[in-house]
């Protein structure tokens, strides 16, 4: 299911795997907004596959440790210091306000533009392993 789920963008199967094991197998907890899940299931409403948008909610919303935030008034507020300081868009915000207000110590993305934004998580940025 990693490949089906990133499949307009084979080239980051592999480490979306190897991130994404290690939470499946419990040896860490993962973390992300359920503006993940409004990305993710965008692809298949725009090609009308409503199989492909079952599956991706039912996979994402039952990963194993993994935890789906939604938008509340504390993420809104992080999300708001977010941008204030570091001037990124709102949906690269809300990402790592939400990470950050859970706790997380590490944060994988691949937008070169969070490079020192990300305040004390550590940043994994996918394309360096490309």
């Amino acid at each position: 299911m990693f490949v089906s789920l990133l499949e307009n963008y084979p080239v980051f199967a592999d480490l979306a795997t190897a991130v994404l094991t290690p939470i499946e197998q419990g040896a860490a907890a993962g973390v992300t907004s359920t503006l993940t899940l409004t990305e993710l299931l965008t692809g298949p409403v725009q090609a009308a596959n409503l199989t492909a948008l079952r599956d991706y909610e039912l996979y994402l919303t039952n990963f194993p440790h993994l935890t789906l935030h939604a938008c509340d008034a504390d993420v809104a507020r992080q999300v708001a210091l977010v941008r204030a300081a570091t001037g990124l868009r709102t949906p690269d915000a809300i990402r790592i306000a939400t990470v950050a207000l859970a706790g997380a110590t590490l944060i994988v993305g691949n937008d070169k533009a969070w490079q020192g934004k990300t305040g004390s998580l550590a940043l994994l940025l996918l394309n360096e392993f490309v």
